[in-house]
């Protein structure tokens, strides 16, 4: 006997089988051996060959604050290597369209990897090989690897190599999408700006022509010099002077207020060109984003298929599957030998008869019936039995799957979708900025805009008179656009329609809402700060207009101009101690009317030239400020950077019909199981006189 009383095979008993089919078991390996061995050459297997790329990301991503700024207080040095935010920016843009619309295009992958142009599913198919045959992750030492395997020794190593060489240039083109935006607002900014000072040193120059040319100077010395006119009594001096003074309390306070004007006006200059410069360097040049850690080099020896494991694994297997073989066959010998019949039926235990009291009571010990069709033998007889019936089932739920999963029944679904970094936008509060795009995206504006773009109620053919017609709408657009985050910090768009072109038209359009989304936040919360700067430049401008008019009337009719020189001559006139041949005739009517003008007026004077000043300084940092805040609420920006544009799909992501053939040949195969389990059950009891219940 190789097994125990118990039916069970021990280790020794298994040893002895073993030694008993040793020869059989031989010739079962060694075929499997053969066989691996002959279904791994070249005329069965395609070998491939594997080139990686090792890199890491850079640190610094701003050409301007990298080498030009000197306001770039960040840590990050040109020449070192990215984080783990780099890393992940840099396998979702690797892993973009750009990079592979790319090389299918350069090398031709279409016809390389032996897909007709006239194929049906002919994206799908090469899309799937692509990503088949090129792998990226993320090493354990924060770098990024690129494997590319392929027939070809010498393709894998050049697609590898280029997919690095692309992460530059792709990297570039999506900064320049927004740098070159970036310097258009500047420049603008820029040349108004300078056209502005250009003016003004316009303005000044005409006024200087007029000969005011140093407010303050001219009136110290006008001052001075109209007093000694006086006390010489020269009338046509006195006369000249005069006008010059006119002149100067006309034009003296537009002098001045321009003056600082254009002071300020000439450091926001220099602020200004400075960001220009800056703007310009990021839009007109690039900078590698990369570092490459190795190269890759056609490889000498192909990596797939490893024909020594691929062998392991078959003489393993066949081992293993000899030795349940053997285990069976040694069970079903000894079941003949025992002469069991291959009836289905299980064997009852025997009766037990008790004499009582002249009659017989029939006990039947408790046992359960269905634990015998448990046993390898009963199941195996069961499928043996039914194997028609099973088949027959099976091929039936087959092709019903077949069919109700077919466009008659299940309406295709095509699959377009969009991989996106956000960009110029700021936190609101403790979100990241990817967090702040999903929530915006998600918004109610952007669904009812895309209910009403597209149609979808007539598409989705919902009825308007529909009790519960909204939330049918909005459960429907929530089943076909799902929006989520990646691994990689980015925000992935799928949308999910039976057009594919609308899929596809369909992502676009969220993308372009959410630009005019955020532009429409940003645009509200810079009009608010616009028409408050704007009204405080008036209320400014009204001021600096109405000290202006009460200087020209203090010079023009009380002719003050400068209160400490004139104040200064006044008492010397008036206290006659004016030095020089005339200081004897000093006008001591002119004197008197100008110290009773200074007396009643001098402090008015001293208030208004020092609120002009003042007036003058903050008008120009407001307008500064009002500039800069008026750019941004005019910049025409975008506020995404798009690492996979949308496509239009050539063959239905949903259904998935080999899924639900699959299930369904499952599905009824176990409940056929069932149903024969309980039939053959219940035809077990009634042919010993017992009905199913007891």
């Amino acid at each position: 006997m190789h097994n125990t009383g118990t039916g069970d095979i021990d280790s020794k008993s298994l040893f002895r089988l073993l030694l008993q089919y040793k020869n059989h078991i031989f010739v079962i390996i060694a075929a499997a051996a053969l066989s691996s061995y002959v279904f791994t050459l070249p005329f069965f297997i395609t070998p491939l060959y594997k080139s990686t790329v090792v890199l890491y990301p850079t640190s610094t991503n701003s050409i301007s604050k990298a080498l030009l700024s000197t306001t770039f207080n960040s840590n990050k040095d040109l020449l070192e290597f990215g984080e783990d935010e780099q890393t992940e920016r840099m396998l979702q843009i690797l892993s973009s369209n750009k990079i592979r619309d790319r090389i299918i295009e350069k090398f031709n992958l279409s016809e390389h990897y032996n897909i007709s142009e006239n194929s049906k599913y002919r994206l799908t198919r090469l899309y799937r090989e692509y990503e088949s045959k090129v792998r990226f992750r993320r090493t354990e030492y924060m770098a990024v690897k690129i494997t590319v395997v392929d027939k070809d020794a010498s393709v894998a190593a050049n697609i590898a190599n280029e997919i690095a060489e692309l992460f530059d240039s792709t990297m570039n083109a999506m900064q320049k999408e927004v740098a070159v935006k970036a310097f258009r607002i500047v420049e603008n900014e820029y040349l108004k700006l300078r056209d502005q000072v250009a003016f003004m040193e316009d303005s000044l120059n005409e006024i200087r022509r007029l000969g005011v040319h140093d407010y303050e100077s001219q009136a110290e010395m006008m001052n001075q010099q109209l007093a000694i006119e006086l006390a010489k009594g020269n009338k046509e001096g006195i006369k000249r002077l005069e006008e010059k003074l006119e002149v100067l309390s006309r034009y003296g306070g537009t002098y001045v207020s321009i003056r600082d004007m254009l002071e300020h006006e000439r450091k926001q200059l220099s602020q200004i060109k400075a960001k220009y410069d800056e703007a310009k360097v990021d839009a007109n040049e690039n900078l590698p984003h990369k570092f490459v850690v190795t190269n890759a080099f056609a490889a000498e020896r192909k990596s797939y298929p490893i024909r020594w494991l691929i062998m392991v694994i078959a003489v393993s297997s066949a081992f293993f599957l000899s030795i349940f073989a053997v285990i069976a066959l040694d069970k079903i010998q000894l079941t003949q030998k025992k002469k069991v019949s291959f009836d289905w039926r299980p064997k009852l235990p025997k009766l037990i008869i008790i004499p009582q009291r002249n009659q017989q009571v029939i006990k039947q010990p408790k046992t359960n019936v269905m634990d015998n069709y448990f046993n390898n033998t009963a199941i195996v007889r069961l499928i043996l039995k039914w194997k028609v019936h099973l088949a027959v089932i099976t091929v039936i739920a087959a092709v019903l799957g077949a069919i109700f999963s077919g466009p008659m029944f299940i309406t295709p679904l095509y699959k377009s979708e969009a991989v996106v970094y956000p960009a110029n936008i700021d936190s609101y509060s403790e979100e990241s900025s990817t967090e702040q795009m999903l929530q915006l995206l998600q918004s109610q504006d952007i669904i009812d805009s895309m209910i009403r773009i597209f149609n979808l109620a007539e598409h989705y053919k919902i009825d308007p008179d529909y009790k519960f017609y909204r939330t049918a709408l909005l459960y429907e657009y929530q089943q076909s656009v799902k929006i989520s985050k990646t691994p990689y910090e980015a925000v992935s768009i799928v949308v999910r329609d039976k057009d594919p072109l609308r899929a596809a038209k369909m992502v676009e359009e969220i993308l372009r809402l959410y630009d005019v989304k955020v532009s429409g936040l940003h645009k509200a919360k810079y009009r608010e700060v616009v028409d408050m700067y704007k009204n405080q430049l008036n209320l400014k401008k009204e001021l600096i207009d109405s000290l202006q008019h009460r200087l020209y009337i203090l010079g023009t009719e009380y002719g003050l101009i400068d209160y400490s020189m004139q104040s200064q001559e006044i008492m010397r006139g008036y206290l006659r101690t004016v030095y020089g041949n005339n200081a004897g005739t000093i006008n001591s009517s002119g004197v008197n009317e100008l110290k009773k003008n200074i007396e009643q007026r001098g402090g008015e004077l001293l208030v208004i030239v020092e609120m002009l000043q003042h007036e003058a300084r903050t008008f120009v940092d407001v307008k500064v400020e009002y500039e800069q805040i008026l750019r941004f609420y005019n910049a025409k920006m975008t506020y995404s950077n798009i690492v996979s544009y949308p496509y239009t799909a050539d063959k239905k992501a949903y259904p998935v019909r080999w899924i639900i053939v699959l299930i369904s040949m499952v599905g009824a195969l176990l409940l056929s199981a069932l149903v024969i389990v309980t039939i053959e059950n219940r035809h077990a009891f009634l042919a010993h006189g017992q009905s199913p219940q007891n």
